[in-house]
Parts: structure tokens; C-alpha cells; sequence
């Protein structure tokens, strides 16, 4: 098992570091503006699970229907991204929602915009599922600060030269490696061990809310990641990706590859974590393959880098755009020009910023996080960026930011169980962008 996994570190590094290194800023940010269907694909697939553990965790205590809040919804939103919102990101210039903010609503409110966005886009979380992993797997729970440093080493280092084609480049071969352990695992339950899906009934029969429709949580829950779900319409690593396509044509072919391969990739997770039910492991996944794969490390092997796929291709990504929003979008909104130093740094410092959030919560049902850090997303920047890529003009467009997002915090703190916090300030949003509204 180990020798798979170091194989499959020295791959990542490798494909990674020997991308050609450009003096360009185009290249390095943007992959030189030139990709094509394929290989825009692969990066959007591999960079949307990263909190895979997590939502093998909802699958075990929501059931099927996790797959409408966590699927359905997302491919609903990134097709109307594709479809009507991609060619206004090109036509408009909006590399970033920092820049388009910046370019159409004024520095102040540009500003503003950062932090809520360097909160969505901290890879923190995904940080700390995988030091759990490369502790749990590889030092046997003895070292967390090692595994921590290593991961994140690994994850990021081949940014420093590649920049994004680095990130496209071990996205690729991240790509295979997520969909081989989950299929095989997936064949290995059929065939061999819940052939005739006797456990299967079994625990159909002993938890019949969990195989139905809305499960535990309700409408209102999944109500509520469907305007999670919109984030898709500001979601930075999407608009890096649009800003990077050859042509329209080229990042539309793309979203819809990509849906069709997010919709085969969430059935097999979806049958998978069925058989994670009962677990009560914050790994779920792995909790499953340790008792499949008992006795066939080579295939408990591969699972693993599965898994480590799909993280690091998540965290390489996030610390990419969030280095883009700190050494890039900060020095455009102060009219100074910035280079691949600044780019560098910024990765430097997201990494800071990570390490420090990563001491405030632990990994235990990080969907929650993500939850929060996508409701103030939603209720801050969703209505501005509508007004934006629309031709929107409003008055007061700081106060169109800040005062959602402080309604937002405000219910956060108060805590009312019957009102998510995310929609009063979305309502105030809508109510200020028809007030603020130019004439």
C-alpha cells in the first residue's frame, strides 16, 4: 500500500514541477488564455470534491438525498453558468468577482469583497482532512504536524514554478486516479462482497427515512444549498477557468462535459456511502475500503490515492485563486501593476492565513464550515454580481455589500433554529439592489 502511495506523490510532484516554466503572467495565471474543451474539463471535475469525506458524512446521515442538494442543484446552476453567464465573464473582462467588483462598483466596495471571498476560497478545510489521512494511513495518528506540512508541501510546491498549467497538468492524471478507486471499489462491492445487495436491504429496512425523499433534514435544507449551489455564479476557481478557455465555445463544452462526469462520478459516491450508513467515522469512505478491502492492501492502496486525488486537486486550486486574489486582485484595486513575485507571496500567504483558520475548528462535519463560509458569499456578492455581468448600475454600492453581510453575521450570532442567517441578508440584498437602483 505504501509503495502505491508514494508512487502516486512522486507522480503529482513530478508532472507537476516539470511544467515549463514562463516568464508571461498570462501564462502563469491564465495558462496563456488557450485551453481547450478537454483539459478544462478535467480541472473543473477534480477541483469540485474536494470535501469528499464530508459528504460521504451526509450520505450516511441524510441518505439519497443528499445527492439533490449536493448534485442536482450544482448541475442545474453550473449549467446556467455555462449557458448564459461564461460569455458575459469573457465579453465583460471579469477575471476575478474581486476585479469585476472593483471595475463596476468602485474600490471600496472592491475591497470589502476580499475577505468574504478569501474565506470561501481557503483551503483550510481541505487542509485538515488531508494531515487526518496522511496521519491516519501513513503515521498511524502519531504525527499530525508532520502530516500537515507534508500534504500541504505537496499539494502546492509545483505552484511556485507552473503556476495554473501546473495545476491543469496534475489535474489530468488526478482525474484518472479518483474515478480508478472509486470504480473499483464500486465493482468490488457488486461482485464480491454484497453480491445480491443483502446488505444493502438490510440497511434499507432498518433505515427506510434515509432511502427517501427529503430525509432528515427536510425541504427547507436543501432549499437552502440550492442558493448554495448559485455560489457556482461567483465561484472564483469557475471564473479562473472561463478566464482561461480559448473561446466561449471552448469553456460551454466544457461545463457540460464536466456535469455529465460530476453526475457518474455522484452516482458511484452516492452508492458507495449507502454502505457507509451506521459508520459514524469521519472518514466514512476509508472507514468502508479498511473493511472491503481487509486483506487486499494493493486495492486499499489505490482507494487512498483516490482520495488524495481528489483533495489535493482541490487544494492546489484554492490556494492558486486565493493567491491570485492577494498578490493580483489587491494590487489592481491600489492601480499598481503585479508580476509572478506577487503571485508567489500571495500562495505564501494564503498558506499563513490557512494554518491560522485551521486552528479554530477541527475536522468534523466541515460542510457546516463550508456552509457558512458560502452563506456569506451568497448574501454579499450574489445580488452585485447580478447587477454586474447585467448592466445593473447602483447607488451606494458598499452599502449594497456590507449590509447584507452584516445581517447575515448578525442572525449567525443570535442563532434563531427556524431562520438560516443566509436568507435575511439575501432578501435585504435584493431589497437594497431595487432601492439603489439607477434610473
Amino acid at each position: 500500500m505504501f509503495y502505491i502511495i508514494a508512487i502516486y506523490f512522486l507522480i503529482i510532484i513530478f508532472v507537476g514541477l516539470s511544467t515549463r516554466y514562463s516568464k508571461n503572467n498570462i501564462d502563469f495565471i491564465y495558462a496563456g488564455r488557450k485551453l481547450t474543451a478537454l483539459p478544462l474539463m478535467l480541472t473543473l471535475v477534480t477541483t469540485w470534491y474536494g470535501a469528499i469525506s464530508s459528504v460521504g458524512q451526509e450520505i450516511s446521515y441524510n441518505g439519497i438525498s443528499t445527492w439533490l442538494y449536493f448534485s442536482l442543484t450544482y448541475y442545474i446552476a453550473a449549467f446556467i453558468y455555462s449557458e448564459f453567464i461564461s460569455d458575459r465573464i469573457i465579453d465583460k473582462n471579469i477575471s476575478s468577482i474581486t476585479i469585476g467588483i472593483l471595475n463596476h462598483m468602485g474600490k471600496k466596495a472592491a475591497i470589502v469583497s476580499i475577505p468574504v471571498v478569501l474565506l470561501y476560497t481557503s483551503p483550510a478545510p481541505y487542509l485538515i482532512m488531508l494531515a487526518n489521512i496522511i496521519n491516519n494511513v501513513i503515521f498511524e495518528s502519531n504525527h499530525y504536524s508532520l502530516s500537515l506540512f507534508l500534504g500541504l508541501l505537496l499539494s502546492v510546491i509545483y505552484c511556485f514554478k507552473g503556476g495554473f498549467k501546473s495545476i491543469v497538468n496534475t489535474d489530468k492524471y488526478q482525474f484518472l486516479f479518483m474515478f480508478a478507486g472509486f470504480v473499483t471499489l464500486t465493482v468490488y462491492i457488486i461482485f464480491f462482497y454484497d453480491y445480491g445487495f443483502k446488505r444493502l436491504a438490510e440497511t434499507y429496512y432498518s433505515n427506510t427515512e434515509l432511502f427517501n425523499i427529503p430525509g432528515k433534514q427536510g425541504y427547507m435544507y436543501i432549499l437552502a444549498w440550492g442558493f448554495i449551489a448559485i455560489l457556482t455564479f461567483i465561484d472564483p476557481n469557475f471564473h479562473q477557468r472561463t478566464f482561461s478557455s480559448k473561446n466561449k465555445v471552448e469553456i460551454k463544452k466544457a461545463i457540460r462535459m464536466s456535469i455529465l462526469c460530476w453526475f457518474i462520478f455522484d452516482m458511484i459516491i452516492l452508492f458507495c456511502g449507502l454502505y457507509t450508513i451506521g459508520t459514524n467515522s469521519t472518514t466514512p469512505y476509508i472507514s468502508l475500503a479498511i473493511d472491503i478491502y481487509s486483506g487486499y492492501p494493493l486495492l486499499y492502496g489505490l482507494f487512498i490515492v483516490s482520495i488524495l486525488s481528489i483533495i489535493m486537486s482541490t487544494i492546489d486550486s484554492l490556494t492558486f485563486v486565493s493567491a491570485l486574489i492577494i498578490g493580483k486582485d489587491l494590487k489592481s484595486i491600489f492601480n499598481k501593476k503585479f508580476n509572478q513575485k506577487d503571485i508567489k507571496w500571495g500562495i505564501v500567504f494564503t498558506i499563513l492565513i490557512s494554518l491560522i483558520i485551521i486552528q479554530f475548528f477541527e475536522n468534523n462535519r466541515i460542510i457546516e464550515i463550508w456552509f457558512v463560509f458560502g452563506s456569506y458569499m451568497v448574501s454579499a456578492l450574489l445580488v452585485p454580481f447580478f447587477c454586474i455581468i447585467s448592466g445593473i448600475k447602483v447607488k451606494h454600492p458598499l452599502f449594497l455589500i456590507l449590509a447584507p453581510l452584516l445581517v447575515t453575521l448578525y442572525f449567525d450570532i443570535i442563532k434563531i433554529d427556524w431562520i438560516i442567517s443566509m436568507y435575511p441578508g439575501l432578501v435585504l440584498s435584493f431589497i437594497l439592489m431595487i432601492f439603489l437602483k439607477k434610473n
